[in-house]
């Protein structure tokens, strides 16, 4: 599901409390930013790991070549003694957390005291990890920045025996053709509710015909003049065709075919074909309505761009819960506000959504499995990213403010408060939106390219365990999740051409079985230019958004760490050839995996 929510910006006072100190050595507490300042909504608990205590001194020699120096801090290392260091070096602490617990702030590793290094109090915005504001979902606010995407789970039922093919009805699909648009109708179950759980019949027309889709509006969300409000006209319609098919194949050859079988049980072990058993066949139909009926109940604008929901792949005949509103086919839904008024948006989210339903086929009823939310969202956002190419050829008002590119501006601010996760809370829910993608524009710019996505997206594993997989078939490398992060936080502190995320993969990893596909590399130091529309909208909000790369806590400062998360610092500058740095020793956790990074 992709939703745009409106953030209320309000002023707040969590400020960073570390020190401004330069050259000797010096010893300060660290700055702990609470658990209480930093959610753990939508977490799997705090993580069970031990806790330690360090005593040990590590000696590392400085080398001054052209890759930047990374030096691991264990969890038994108190001291830190660099030698070889010129003056003028900038010196970077980075934290990684490569469980799927939340480590707790007071047991992350920081720097207490230094010498030879003039310590940083970090980035200068007052407004630190955790303080969020509260949000609202009306008025009038910058919906391109914050729009996300919610993928539809599994619904719950309690009928679980399996039906038999004889006891469901066969049909005869109809095959429309353009000449039916306007006059060809069905009825079909949309939602009722904000909260997608509530639903009834009412009746949609065919508006467009594609090849491989059908565009059908609802008579509430239809007008024969100017598209306004919630409701579009036979253009938009046409258009929504067109797009969805100029990406069709190109989707499939990446991240494998949606389904083409409806499950008659819930524990999706029994299966009929939709060629016999769907009145639309196997073509995918996509419904324009008023999701969460906000805009007839007054919000004025949608909340809710597009969702798939996995219940419309369900034929349980007389099922007592969500089953028994299934539309029985390939279903996605756009809402009419989304459509008439941001269509540049819409056309992203029906890239975004066509994964979720693939990704459903493929994972769920072919191998058993169910994605999590977070890993099924990064694919559907790497999947916006790679059909942005296609997008913008054909619409000359596509272009990157409506891409998840658009999401980069809240993860270089608030990227401390989500992991690879999926956050239930707002304003959270939208950093792990932002990490998300992050981290996966990150990993296939960096990893063998289309192939690499192509391989998570089809193995038959899920979530961080189709990624190593994925990256041992691709690359041949043994990467663990902790690998990962450490080369991870050197490209969100290293603004370096040609690497991190400002590498663009070459012609070979970006070609797949006839597709060539395109990846640009991306400048998180510079997303004013990339993104103009979202920097004009966005740019006075510093609490949430930050346009010139990640940003950087202080040498002292202790977060927690999120579910396969971050934290990024400076720790100041080197003033002399020798460095020694000094770290919290006590209650730390075992689990951090902490480096020093030497620019």
């Amino acid at each position: 599901m992709k939703k745009a929510f409106f953030l209320t910006f309000i002023p707040l006072c969590i400020l960073l409390s570390a020190a401004f100190f330069i050259l000797i050595s010096l010893l300060v507490s660290c700055s702990d930013l609470s658990a209480s300042s930093v959610s753990s909504a939508g977490s799997k608990g705090t993580a069970s790991v031990s806790i330690t205590s360090a005593s040990e001194t590590a000696y590392f020699e400085y080398t001054d070549d052209s890759t930047p120096d990374v030096f691991e801090i264990t969890s038994d290392t108190a001291s830190a003694v660099i030698s070889g260091l010129p003056a003028g070096k900038t010196i970077y602490l980075t934290k990684t957390n490569p469980t799927s617990s939340v480590i707790s702030a007071s047991a992350v590793r920081c720097i207490t005291s230094a010498s030879g290094l003039s310590l940083s109090s970090g980035d200068s915005s007052s407004v630190t990890a955790g303080s969020s504001s509260g949000t609202s979902q009306g008025g009038s606010g910058p919906h391109r920045c914050i729009s996300l995407s919610l993928n539809g789970s599994l619904p719950q039922d309690d009928s679980s025996s399996a039906r038999s093919a004889s006891s469901l009805t066969k049909v005869t699909p109809v095959s429309y053709t353009s000449a039916d648009a306007g006059t060809a109708t069905r009825s079909v179950y949309v939602d009722q509710d904000e909260d997608i759980s509530t639903f009834a019949s009412e009746t949609a027309t065919l508006r467009a015909v594609g090849k491989y889709c059908y565009v059908w509006v609802l008579d509430d969300n239809w007008t024969s003049s100017e598209a306004s409000g919630e409701k579009i006209n036979s253009s938009i319609a046409e258009k929504i065709a067109e797009n969805f098919d100029a990406m069709y194949c190109k989707i499939r050859n990446v991240f494998g075919e949606e389904a083409d079988v409806l499950v008659t049980d819930t524990g999706i072990s029994s299966t009929v074909s939709m060629s016999e058993y769907c009145e639309t066949g196997t073509i995918v139909n996509i419904v324009v309505s008023d999701i969460g009926k906000d805009y007839k109940n007054g919000r004025n604008s949608g909340s809710t761009v597009g969702y798939f929901y996995a219940k419309d792949y369900f034929y349980i005949p007389n099922a007592s819960s969500v089953y028994g509103y299934s539309n029985r086919g390939k279903y996605f839904y756009i809402d009419g506000y989304y459509a008439a008024n941001s269509t540049a948006t819409v056309f992203s989210t029906l890239a975004h959504e066509f994964q979720h339903m693939i990704d459903f086929g493929v994972k769920t009823i072919e191998n058993g499995s169910v994605c999590s939310t977070a890993w099924n969202e990064m694919k559907s956002m790497l999947c916006e990213d790679i059909m942005f190419p296609t997008l913008s050829s054909l619409e000359s008002d596509f272009d990157a403010d409506d891409s998840p590119v658009s999401r980069l501006p809240m993860f270089n601010r608030r990227y401390a408060e989500s992991g690879i996760e999926y956050i239930t809370t707002s304003p959270e829910v939208y950093y792990s939106y932002a990490a998300n993608y992050a981290f996966g524009a990150w990993l296939i710019r960096n990893n063998g390219g289309i192939s690499l996505l192509h391989e998570i997206a089809v193995n038959p594993y899920t979530d961080e365990k189709s990624v190593l997989k994925a990256l041992s078939k691709i690359t041949g490398s043994s990467s663990t999740m902790e690998s990962l992060l450490k080369e991870y936080t050197e490209a969100c502190v290293l603004n370096t051409d040609g690497s991190g995320f400002k590498k663009t993969p070459s012609d070979s990893e970006l070609y797949l079985d006839g597709y060539t596909y395109s990846l640009e590399a991306i400048d998180l130091w510079n997303l004013a230019e990339t993104l103009p529309d979202t920097y004009s909208e966005c740019k006075d909000s510093t609490s949430y958004y930050k346009f010139d790369g990640p940003y950087l806590y202080g040498y002292s400062t202790q977060a927690s760490l999120r579910p396969y998360g971050i934290s990024l610092h400076k720790a100041g500058t080197t003033t002399a050839g020798e460095v020694t740095i000094s770290f919290n020793t006590s209650s730390i956790s075992s689990a951090q995996k902490t480096y020093l990074i030497i620019e």
